[in-house]
């Protein structure tokens, strides 16, 4: 009876995660599906028309439409599943579920976005608290992983820009209150996260005049403009301003053509859905179910420049505050050297030994490479004996060795490759000359010291 109720329990588990959507007709699906170049994010806000229609509790979830080089994918906001295009049959695009979460409620409006074609997600809010993980998704394992960053800074999907060629997302910091500790962030700070470098920068603070815009008309939406490196936001039919993060500016709508597209109507029909490419701002309509695009053409001349930037960078800051902070600093600087330097030096020290790559590789993982590492140095390889040896496979079946060896060594290889951006194997396999059937293992003197942080 037992083993009856199991098997059914993981046929249901398995029809729920695999479950098929068709899409016929649809015209925004069908776009970015086609778009196969194309780094693309579209944000579909909760109350409006769904991309798939999920049964409770996901009922109301905002979702993202997101493309890479590898495909087209469907995010749920706060929930870690992602759905991908499996396939195509005439004007039919087909989604299937990939993922393999199981929680949900933590990352609720976080910033979505692919880099070096694989999904990320950073930030969001949920469980008493907002947070500032970098998490990515991995296709070859079915689940979310996390990423180190210099500092963690709570962020969320309010305003933000994404620099696609310098790998850097530039992203605005609400006021948000720490539900555990009743601490609070004042302000609207403006921060920058640098992908390549995993650091997070604070910029400075929004300016006065547009601050002034947010308590009084809540982001009714936001959609980046690529071409114009910056971002279009509509605070409410009349009111629309671009923002350009990278360059400190801020201009407002002047085209009396795309500022009549937010207006809507008596019957409340808006657009929704937009995006830009090659100067051509895409939408569909709030009443078109099949989400038919429709477009217009966006360049700077349908803008005007306001008198200030978009934020008041840190450095115009100082001279206010200049003579308080500097006597603050050496007085603490100087007693904090004489009396703290020994604690300093130690505390130092053991953060280093700390952060000794132990933070990416598990203690089995690094085990392994430290392993394979010695070996290579001395001229020599790691046989399939070795490697189940240190993995503690001795005993287990042939078939059992193979699978665990094999999805170690991938899994190593992977974070390998999404830590440090490279493409180069940490662990490469070279077959032996006298029997093209086995392997030997090798690691690198150059990729050893980046993995172990020598």
């Amino acid at each position: 009876m037992r083993v009856r109720l199991l098997i059914t329990f993981l046929f249901l588990l398995n029809i729920g995660v695999s479950q098929e959507y068709s899409f016929y007709g649809n015209g925004i699906i069908n776009r970015i599906f086609e778009e196969d170049k194309k780094d693309l994010v579209i944000k579909n806000y909760g109350k409006s028309e769904p991309f798939i229609k999920l049964q409770q509790p996901f009922t109301g979830y905002g979702q993202f439409l997101l493309r890479n080089k590898t495909g087209s994918y469907i995010l749920v906001d706060g929930t870690g599943r992602i759905y991908k295009a499996t396939s195509k049959s005439n004007d039919t695009i087909y989604y299937s579920r990939i993922d393999s979460t199981h929680f949900y409620g933590y990352n609720g409006g976080a910033i979505n976005f692919t880099y070096h074609d694989t999904v990320f997600s950073f930030g969001g809010h949920g469980y008493w608290r907002n947070n500032g993980h970098l998490r990515y998704y991995s296709e070859k394992y079915h689940e979310w992983d996390i990423l180190p960053l210099n500092e963690e800074v709570p962020a969320t999907n309010e305003l933000y820009y994404f620099d696609r060629l310098n790998c850097e997302i530039y992203y605005l910091q609400i006021p948000i209150t720490n539900a555990a500790t009743n601490i609070s962030t004042k302000g609207y700070a403006i921060y920058k996260l640098n992908l390549k470098t995993r650091k997070n920068e604070k910029l400075g603070k929004m300016n006065d005049e547009i601050v002034n815009l947010f308590p009084t008309k809540a982001v009714y939406s936001f959609s980046e403009i690529p071409s114009l490196k910056a971002v279009l936001v509509n605070f409410d039919g009349a009111n629309q301003y671009l923002f350009d993060f990278i360059n400190n500016k801020s201009y407002k709508l002047i085209s009396p053509e795309i500022q009549k597209l937010f207006y809507g109507n008596s019957k409340d029909i808006r657009i929704i859905n937009t995006f830009e490419i090659n100067n051509w701002l895409y939408y569909t309509k709030s009443n078109d179910a099949l989400m038919q695009l429709d477009s217009v053409k966006i360049t700077m001349a349908d803008f005007t420049p306001m008198n200030t930037g978009f934020y008041e960078p840190e450095r115009e800051n100082e001279w206010k505050y200049g003579i308080v902070i500097i006597g603050i600093l050496t007085l603490g600087g100087i007693i904090f050297f004489v009396k703290r330097r020994k604690k300093l030096k130690t505390k130092k020290e053991d953060q280093l030994d700390e952060t000794n790559g132990i933070g990416d590789f598990k203690s089995i993982e690094l085990d392994l490479i430290e392993k394979i590492y010695n070996r290579s140095l001395e001229g020599k390889s790691y046989s399939v004996e070795d490697i189940n040896t240190a993995l503690g496979l001795s005993k287990k079946s042939l078939e059992i060795q193979k699978k665990i060896r094999t999805e170690t060594i991938n899994r190593i290889n992977h974070r390998f490759k999404i830590i440090f951006n490279t493409e180069d194997e940490l662990i490469e396999r070279i077959r032996l000359e006298e029997d093209r059937r086995y392997y030997k293992y090798i690691i690198s003197e150059e990729n050893g010291k980046k993995a172990l942080r020598i």
